[in-house]
C-alpha cells in the first residue's frame, strides 16, 4: 500500500509532462473535463492503436476550461483522461457524456498494463436499441477497481457541435441526477403541451389564425428541443438515426416560419409597417422553404446556417419589440417581457454551442425555462387581446345601440314592437343553430365511435390474441382465395408451415408465461422476414404458424425460411433470469395450382406437413422443401 502510495506521488507531481491523474474517493460525482487532455486529428483518420502505441509523441493539449466544448467542427477528436480509484468499496461507475447530439463516439478503456478493458460504441448514427445503457444521454458502464490507473481514450466526431459534456458518477448518484433531469424535462413538455393545448381551444373558437400559427410554433419548438436532449430519439423515432439528424435544423426553420406568421399577426404589421410585414411574410416563406432544403444538404452546413438564422431572427424580433414600445402597442410589454426570458436562455445557448459559454445548468436548461416564460407571457398577451377585442365589440354595440335608441325614440311603438321581435328571432336562431350543431357533433362522434367499434371487433375476429398475427379462421378464408387466384393467374404459391422445436419442454420447464412470450417472438421472427403487403402469416395452432407467399418459388421461399429459421435460432430469451433457447423446423410445399378445387388446397397443406416431419425426423432445426418424386 506505501508503495502504491509513493507511485501515485510521482505520477501526479513528479512527472509535469504526462497526463494528471484524477484520483476518484467517495463523491458521487467528478466532471472530467479540467482532466482532459485532447488531440485534433489530421487529414486522416487515427486508430486507437495509433493513438496508443504513439501517445508519448502526440501533440496532446490540455484542457483548460471548465468543460470541453470546441464549437462547430467537422473534425475527428481524440480525448485522454486517466483515472485512479482510491475507494475500495465502489468498483462500478456510469461515464455520462450529456450532450446526445454527437454523431460518433468511441470510448476504450486501458489498465495500467496497457490492456484493453473495455470498448464501447456510440452516438446519434447508431440505433437506441443498440445502446448499452438506456437513456437520452451517452452512457456507458465503467468498472474500476481500486488502485489501479485507467486510461480512458474517447473518439468523438460530429457535424455539429462538438462538445463533450464528460461526467463519472456513482451510479446512485447518477440515478438520481437522471430522476431530475426527467422531471425538469416533463415539467417543460408539460408546459409546452398545455400552452398548445389551450390555444388550439382557443382558436376553435374564435378561428384567428394567430392562435394556429402560435400553436405551430410551441409544437415545432417543443420539438426541436426534443431533438436537442435526445428525447425524441430515445422515445419517439429510436430506430431512425438518419431521421435525427434531419429533425434538429427542420424543426427550427419550421419555428422559425411558424414564429414570423405569429409576430406579423401579433403586432398587425401591415397596417402599422408595411416594409416589416412584407420582411417578416418574406422571412416565414424563406424558414419553410429551408426546412426543405436541410433535407437534402449536409447536417453540418445546414445548422451552422439555421444558427446563424436565428440570431438574426433574435436581432430581428429585438429591433420589432423596441419599435412596438416606442409605438406604445397594447401588448407590446407582454411581448418584451416574453422574448427578453426567451433571449437570455437563447443567448446561453448560442454561446454554449459556438464554445463561447461553459456549460451548466443556466446554458442547458435555462432555454426551456425562458421558454417556459415566453409561452406563458404570450399567451396573456393573446388573452389580453382577445379581452380588448370583445370590449371593444361591446363598447361598440353600446353605442350602436344608444345611437339606434335616440334616433328611434320618436318612432312609434308598432316599429319597436317589430324591432324587438326580429331581435328575438335572430337570437333564436342562433341558440337553434347552435343547437343543431351541438347535436349534429354528437351524432358525428357516436357514428365515429360505432364505426371504430365495428373495425376493431373485425380485427379480432382474425387476430390471435396472444402473438397478433392472423389465426386460424383467417387462413381458412385466405388459403382459398390466395390459392385460386395463383391458379387463375398461373403463378407460384409456396405454403410455409413452422413448428418450434421442444414447445413443450419449455412449458413444462419454465411455465406457460414463459412459452406464451416465445410465441409472441417467435411470430415477430416470421413477421420480419414475410414482410410484403401480400404475405400472410397466421397461427395454426398451439406451436405452429403458417406462411403463406403468393407469387413466390421454391427458391424464394426457401430463403425466406431460411431467413426466418436463423432469426428464431438467434433469439436470446430469459424468464427468470434464465436463458431460453429456440429452434423451428419448418415444411414446405412450393408449386403452380393445377386447379383450383378444395383437394389441391388440401394436397398443399399436407405436403408441407410431411415436410415439416421429415425436418423433425431429420434432427430438427431445419428447412425441408416438400419432394414430389420422392413422395
Amino acid at each position: 500500500m506505501f508503495r502504491s502510495a509513493i507511485f501515485i506521488f510521482l505520477c501526479v507531481f513528479m512527472m509535469p509532462s504526462q497526463a494528471q491523474t484524477l484520483l476518484l474517493s467517495d463523491h458521487g460525482h467528478y466532471k472530467l473535463a479540467p482532466y482532459v487532455y485532447y488531440l485534433q486529428e489530421p487529414d486522416k483518420v487515427l486508430t486507437i492503436e495509433d493513438i496508443v502505441d504513439n501517445s508519448q509523441n502526440l501533440a496532446w493539449q490540455k484542457n483548460e476550461e471548465e468543460d470541453f466544448n470546441l464549437g462547430f467542427s467537422t473534425k475527428g477528436y481524440w480525448l485522454k483522461v486517466t483515472l485512479n480509484n482510491q475507494d475500495s468499496l465502489i468498483h462500478k461507475w456510469v461515464l455520462e457524456i450529456a450532450y446526445p447530439s454527437l454523431d460518433y463516439v468511441e470510448a476504450y478503456f486501458y489498465d495500467e498494463s496497457g490492456n484493453i478493458d473495455a470498448l464501447y460504441l456510440a452516438g446519434d448514427q447508431y440505433a437506441v436499441d443498440k445502446k448499452i445503457v438506456n437513456h437520452p444521454h451517452i452512457v456507458f458502464p465503467v468498472n474500476l477497481p481500486p488502485n489501479q490507473n485507467y486510461t480512458l481514450y474517447i473518439r468523438v466526431q460530429t457535424q455539429g457541435s462538438v462538445q463533450v459534456p464528460l461526467s463519472l458518477w456513482q451510479w446512485e448518484e447518477f440515478n438520481f441526477h437522471t430522476l431530475v433531469h426527467f422531471l425538469l424535462q416533463g415539467i417543460f413538455y408539460g408546459m409546452a403541451l398545455l400552452m398548445a393545448l389551450y390555444n388550439f381551444v382557443v382558436w376553435l373558437s374564435e378561428k384567428k389564425t394567430i392562435y394556429l400559427y402560435y400553436v405551430a410554433y410551441i409544437l415545432f419548438f417543443a420539438l426541436f428541443q426534443a431533438c436537442l436532449h435526445g428525447i425524441g430519439f430515445q422515445f419517439i423515432w429510436p430506430n431512425f438515426p438518419t431521421l435525427n439528424n434531419l429533425m434538429t435544423p427542420v424543426t427550427m426553420a419550421l419555428m422559425l416560419s411558424a414564429l414570423s406568421y405569429f409576430i406579423n399577426d401579433f403586432f398587425t404589421v401591415e397596417e402599422s409597417s408595411p416594409r416589416m410585414h412584407i420582411q417578416l411574410k418574406f422571412s416565414s416563406y424563406s424558414y419553410a422553404v429551408l426546412a426543405i432544403t436541410c433535407i437534402f444538404i449536409p447536417y453540418s452546413i445546414a445548422i451552422v446556417m439555421m444558427a446563424i438564422l436565428t440570431s438574426f431572427t433574435i436581432a430581428q424580433i429585438v429591433f420589432l419589440a423596441i419599435y412596438m414600445l416606442k409605438q406604445n402597442h397594447p401588448s407590446a410589454k407582454y411581448f418584451a417581457l416574453a422574448w427578453v426570458a426567451f433571449l437570455s436562455g437563447a443567448i446561453f445557448l448560442a454561446g454554449n454551442k459556438f464554445g463561447f459559454i461553459p456549460i451548466t445548468i443556466f446554458s442547458e436548461y435555462g432555454l426551456q425555462f425562458g421558454a417556459g416564460l415566453e409561452m406563458m407571457f404570450l399567451s396573456l398577451a393573446l388573452a389580453e387581446q382577445l379581452a380588448s377585442s370583445q370590449k371593444a365589440k361591446i363598447h361598440a354595440q353600446e353605442a350602436s345601440l344608444l345611437l339606434a335608441h335616440q334616433v328611434n325614440l320618436e318612432r312609434d311603438k308598432t316599429m319597436a314592437a317589430e324591432l324587438e321581435i326580429y331581435h328575438l328571432e335572430k337570437e333564436n336562431s342562433k341558440n337553434l343553430e347552435s343547437l343543431v350543431s351541438k347535436r349534429t357533433e354528437e351524432l358525428n362522434t357516436a357514428m365515429e365511435k360505432l364505426s371504430m367499434a365495428h373495425d376493431e371487433l373485425q380485427t379480432l375476429s382474425i387476430t390471435d390474441a396472444l402473438t397478433h398475427v392472423f389465426n386460424r379462421y383467417y387462413f381458412n378464408q385466405h388459403w382459398r382465395t390466395e390459392h385460386k387466384r395463383a391458379y387463375r393467374e398461373q403463378t407460384h404459391l409456396t405454403l410455409i408451415m413452422l413448428d418450434i422445436d421442444h414447445f413443450k419442454h419449455v412449458n413444462d420447464n419454465y411455465g406457460h408465461p414463459a412459452g406464451d412470450m416465445c410465441l409472441q417472438h417467435v411470430a415477430q421472427c416470421i413477421l420480419k422476414h414475410a414482410a410484403r403487403d401480400s404475405d400472410i402469416v397466421c397461427r395454426y395452432g398451439g406451436e405452429e404458424f403458417v406462411v403463406i407467399l403468393p407469387g413466390t418459388d421454391e427458391q424464394g421461399a426457401i430463403a425466406v425460411a431460411e431467413a426466418i429459421r436463423q432469426e428464431i435460432a438467434k433469439l436470446e430469451l430469459s424468464w427468470e433470469e434464465r436463458a431460453i433457447t429456440l429452434t423451428a423446423s419448418l415444411g414446405i410445399s412450393s408449386l403452380i395450382p393445377n386447379n383450383s378445387q378444395i383437394n389441391n388446397r388440401q394436397l398443399m397443406i399436407n405436403q408441407a406437413d410431411q415436410a415439416l416431419y421429415q425436418a423433425k425426423n431429420n434432427g430438427r432445426n431445419q428447412v425441408i422443401v416438400f419432394d414430389t418424386n420422392e413422395n
